[in-house]
């Protein structure tokens, strides 16, 4: 694969930690009871207006001040930095930078993504970062695909892949055109991995090593 797309969180590192305690400092602010941790671990991976409005049925203007409330907590209270990268990660993007491959990110987190990647010394490996950004109609992986391909100018799809740990990435791979690795050591289930039939699974990032070598 000479075009390589990362996921962010569930993929390249496990944010969990700030994430739930984002929501736990989000959720009181809408009378709502706190979810319990394994209810928030669900929660991981779609946008925030996605969780707010659709899975917990706000208006757009209270989902709008939860939001906010949560990127208070997430960004200026130190909550995107309650995230470790996964084991052996930082490696396999060091060395596939060095084997002049080209990385990209597509994220539902915002602008944040930035920050994160430079706090662990990862962001100069990757050449497009294509995140969540409503005020350009950036909202689904789909639309992030198409950008960096338009962007990198790339023709061959079949070198091209997306990886990540929930359903979305391996159908906005599909939709795209592109080949697919899910990885189940993140927040989506075995399950849903497997229903959403990438063309390769990883288990660890070991084996995501040994897929992106082979490929």
């Amino acid at each position: 694969m000479q075009h390589i797309i990362f996921d962010l969180d569930g993929t390249i590192s496990n944010p969990e930690t700030g994430i739930l305690n984002g929501y736990k400092y989000t959720f009181p602010t809408l009378d709502l009871p706190v979810p319990d941790d394994a209810t928030l671990r669900t929660l991981i991976g779609p946008p925030l207006r996605i969780v707010f409005e659709k899975m917990y049925q706000q208006t757009p203007a209270k989902a709008n001040e939860a939001i906010e409330t949560y990127r208070v907590y997430y960004n200026k209270l130190g909550g995107a930095f309650e995230n470790e990268l996964y084991n052996e990660m930082y490696d396999l993007l060091h060395t596939l930078f060095h084997q002049q491959r080209k990385l990209h990110i597509a994220t539902h987190k915002g602008a944040m993504s930035h920050e994160i990647l430079k706090h662990f010394g990862i962001r100069d490996y990757f050449t497009q970062l294509q995140h969540y950004n409503e005020e350009k109609n950036i909202i689904t992986k789909e639309k992030m695909i198409e950008l960096i391909l338009e962007k990198e100018s790339i023709s061959n799809l079949q070198k091209t892949v997306m990886i990540g740990d929930r359903h979305s990435d391996i159908e906005a791979a599909k939709y795209t055109g592109i080949k697919s690795i899910g990885v189940t050591y993140g927040f989506g289930s075995q399950k849903e991995i497997e229903d959403s039939k990438p063309d390769f699974i990883a288990n660890n990032v070991a084996e995501l090593h040994k897929i992106l070598h082979q490929n």
